[in-house]
């Protein structure tokens, strides 16, 4: 027979606790930012020049409503009623810019009534009617409450009085 060698066991590995090393701290540099090089040789840039109208609302007819109303109202009195400067109707007329997102919407509002009223009385009467008293609306002119409270409480005057319920 042959020699044998006894079987030897593996003896089984110990466990290890992992020891945690305390982390590094490093202290952070602060990132340098590569600031643009300009080039003494170039012109230093400068807006474009504004060749198209500064749009701020988008209403097409825009133009057509302020030389509307302009020829019914003085631009003096659009501005004060709208809350923009008299030159600033001027520019709306000429088409060098468009009225804003606030002002937009009072002038349709009061072309729209306007208009309403002219169909009714015609003209010069539709134009006193927006700038008098009026019963239906407490005693109030319905160009303010127009502005103050909106289209619909004049509108409801102004049928009103189309139908004879205010007089």
């Amino acid at each position: 027979m042959a020699d044998k060698k006894p079987a030897t066991a593996k003896a089984p590995a110990k466990k290890v606790a992992a020891t945690k090393l305390p982390a590094k701290k490093t202290a952070r540099k602060p990132v340098k930012y590569a600031t643009p090089q300009v080039d003494p040789r170039r012109k230093p840039r400068t807006a474009a020049p504004r060749t198209t109208p500064r749009i701020a609302a988008d209403d097409p007819l825009s133009l057509h409503r302020v030389e509307y109303l302009s020829s019914v109202f003085s631009r003096a009195q659009l501005a004060r009623w709208i809350g923009v400067s008299p030159s600033q109707t001027s520019r709306w007329a000429s088409g060098q810019e468009r009225p804003g997102p606030a002002a937009a919407p009072a002038l349709i509002d009061l072309e729209h009534v306007y208009s309403r009223a002219r169909l009714v009385w015609g003209g010069d009467t539709a134009r006193v009617w927006l700038e008098s008293p009026n019963v239906f609306l407490s005693g109030a002119r319905p160009l303010d409450v127009l502005l103050t409270d909106g289209v619909a409480p004049v509108l409801e005057a102004l049928d009103a009085e189309m139908w004879g319920g205010a007089a």
